[in-house]
């Protein structure tokens, strides 16, 4: 129940829809396994339904909503292994140490959300996103659905799906269905084995350099960083022109290409590299 003593209103206009069912709340925090030698993120506390269940894993808690007024109420879930901080997620998780986040996460933060975590390192995610959201991050490439977002996501993150969230058990009740989902960062065993998601990553993180200059990285970094081998600068230059892409996709920047630009480089960088 929402404690209406205190004025508390939920507001879906800022993403807030309270989940207050005791035995989803259980299932989440149990998906994050916390440890008294954890650090969790949790992302849109609101009133603190998920962060007192975390607090008392003894686990530290970093507990982040942007809405000062919840704190008459989010500061009851205040404890010793407890921080409350009112401010925007996106403005301040780069400069947050932890090791695992769990969040009923704001919809319309999601993709900027996951972008943030491309580069960081964490043991696990337990989110809970709109199910259109999954969808689209975790499609296959045979699937219609498949796009832009999945080729993005699925080359830094393992993505699980764990189960659906009824819209009843949220209030005021979402629009949309609800699934909880883990993350995990892909490794470097896994890298090692599948190196089209690594060059993948490496181009998108050099979102701003020309491709044929992230390219020509991805493929110098995947061979000394990867597979421990001696890779110069003039091998990567070989690789890329014997993969014969056109000066139309090479010169864009990273953050400009398409799923189909994508798709051409890999297929090209199979065909000239068969050693990968």
């Amino acid at each position: 129940m929402i404690p209406e003593n205190f004025g508390i209103r939920p507001d879906p206009s800022k993403d807030q829809h309270f989940l207050t069912d005791e035995d989803t709340i259980k299932s989440i925090v149990d998906l994050a396994s916390p440890r008294s030698d954890d650090i969790i993120f949790e992302v849109g506390a609101g009133i603190g339904t998920l962060t007192v269940p975390l607090s008392k894993t003894k686990a530290r808690i970093i507990a982040v909503e942007i809405d000062k007024k919840l704190g008459r109420v989010l500061e009851k879930a205040k404890r010793r292994n407890v921080d409350i901080i009112y401010d925007n997620v996106l403005k301040i998780i780069d400069n947050v140490k932890f090791n695992k986040i769990v969040s009923n996460t704001p919809y319309s933060i999601c993709e900027p959300l996951l972008n943030k975590l491309f580069n960081r390192k964490f043991d696990i995610a337990v989110m809970s996103v709109p199910s259109k959201f999954y969808d689209a991050i975790s499609a296959n490439p045979e699937e219609n659905r498949y796009s832009l977002m999945s080729l993005k996501y699925q080359s830094f993150f393992e993505i699980s799906f764990r189960f659906k969230i009824a819209k009843e058990l949220f209030t005021p009740e979402p629009r949309t269905e609800t699934i909880v989902m883990t993350l995990k960062p892909l490794t470097e065993k896994f890298y090692s084995k599948n190196f089209k998601k690594y060059v993948l990553r490496e181009i998108i993180l050099q979102k701003k350099k020309k491709v044929k200059n992230s390219l020509t990285e991805a493929i110098i970094n995947y061979n000394k960083k990867i597979l421990g081998n001696d890779f110069t600068k003039k091998m990567g230059k070989e690789i890329i022109e014997k993969m014969k892409v056109s000066e139309k996709i090479l010169t864009k920047k990273s953050e400009e290409l398409t799923l189909n630009d994508f798709e051409i480089i890999l297929k090209k960088l199979h065909a000239s590299h068969k050693g990968f």
